[in-house]
């Protein structure tokens, strides 16, 4: 490579966090000294959500406890912080790799959004692509071969620029990352008021679980889930099976901060109801404390402690969050051993998911998600009376 360069924002120091495009836009608004908590940033990005989503080419369905299309949520942070932002997208590599350079020759951390694939330091399968998944880049070694990477790790971490690039471009599914990162023009000198940021975020949050158009979103999608829980082991098998059961405990520790984002919202509600003077939200927010803990007994029911290879997967994969979370590139032999038990295991639990009876497992995560569904829907009701 010609004329090398390195360019690497010395006094960046801003690591680790709960939720990857909360805790990217926090570190980089920290940075440039701008304080707010990541749970705040979670409410005015669109808040808590649900979706059920599966097409006949995805292999297991897709669960998310989030409110707000990928590049929306970040975008909806930005506008209600009063920060000029835009997404930039380019089907070019090297335009897309030129765009992230000269953001930082500027001194700008790069909050960019990748495939979690090709982060070495995930340690994850080739086949379980997720491009919606948010970092900052705040230095490019070209010499080494390094970019300079900010994760929910509270350690720094580096990367090759092979995989930066690949992480980057790819185009698989869901949510292929296509080269996006969002180009901040303009920060504010401080925050100003956020009442009708937050008004206008709840309201939407409360449109989304309550008014939504499509069945498999919101309040409505949550009771089609409980719904189709008993078809599972029906409409999947074997491997993919397990992955629908998989999934669903991935609400706990996939990036959600816990519980689905719960207490996170609840926490927002919290910071909210001071500054936009209603104390009511201090009750709603407890109510979601109590649904958020229902969330965490559906994820762990989908790998219940009745099933000890099933339980044994949960265990390892909760490790394994902690890990990355706590040491980042340092836990990875760590990460690459459990991953290894990981695979023995998987191979066991298709087996005895093809023997046992499975009607219980389903029947109480049916049951679990309907009492959870009940809570929601007081709640959301009462935000939104709150709000209107």
């Amino acid at each position: 490579m010609k004329n090398q360069e390195i360019i690497i924002i010395q006094d960046f120091s801003c690591f680790g966090g709960k939720h990857c495009q909360t805790t990217a836009l926090k570190n980089i608004f920290a940075y440039c000294g701008l304080h707010i908590s990541e749970e705040m940033l979670l409410g005015l990005g669109g808040g808590i959500g649900f979706i059920y989503w599966y097409m006949k080419r995805m292999k297991v369905p897709f669960i998310g406890c989030r409110n707000g299309k990928v590049d929306e949520f970040s975008l909806n942070i930005c506008k209600r912080i009063g920060v000029d932002a835009e997404i930039v997208q380019t089907n070019s590599e090297n335009k897309a790799y030129y765009e992230l350079k000269e953001l930082l020759k500027q001194g700008k951390p790069v909050n960019i959004f990748v495939d979690m694939v090709y982060l070495p330091y995930f340690a994850l399968p080739e086949d379980v692509h997720f491009g919606g998944h948010a970092i900052v880049v705040y230095g490019i070694d070209e010499i080494n071969n390094k970019a300079f990477i900010s994760d929910r790790s509270k350690k720094p971490l580096t990367i090759t620029i092979e995989d930066l690039k690949k992480a980057r471009s790819s185009k698989h599914p869901p949510f292929a990352s296509k080269n996006k990162l969002l180009k901040i023009r303009k920060y504010p000198l401080k925050i100003g008021n956020l009442d009708k940021a937050i008004k206008e975020s709840i309201r939407g949050c409360c449109q989304n679980m309550i008014n939504t158009p499509i069945r498999n979103i919101g309040l409505s999608g949550m009771k089609k889930w409980a719904d189709i829980i008993p078809k599972w082991s029906e409409q999947f098998k074997d491997i993919n099976f397990f992955g629908c059961l998989f999934n669903t405990f991935n609400i706990e520790i996939g990036g959600t901060g816990g519980n689905a984002f719960r207490p996170m919202y609840a926490k927002f509600l919290e910071e909210a109801s001071s500054i936009i003077n209603k104390s009511e939200l201090n009750e709603i927010a407890e109510l979601f404390r109590k649904s958020g803990k229902l969330w965490t007994e559906i994820a762990v029911a989908a790998l219940p402690d009745s099933w000890p290879v099933l339980r044994k997967i949960r265990e390892l994969t909760i490790e394994k969050n902690r890990i990355f979370e706590e040491y980042g590139q340092d836990g990875l032999e760590k990460i690459k051993n459990i991953n290894i038990e990981l695979n023995d295991l998987l191979k066991k639990a298709v087996a005895e998911l093809q023997k046992r009876d499975i009607a219980p497992l389903l029947k109480n995560m049916e049951q679990k998600i309907i009492e959870c569904y009940q809570i929601e829907e007081i709640a959301f009701r009462r935000l939104k009376e709150v709000v209107q």
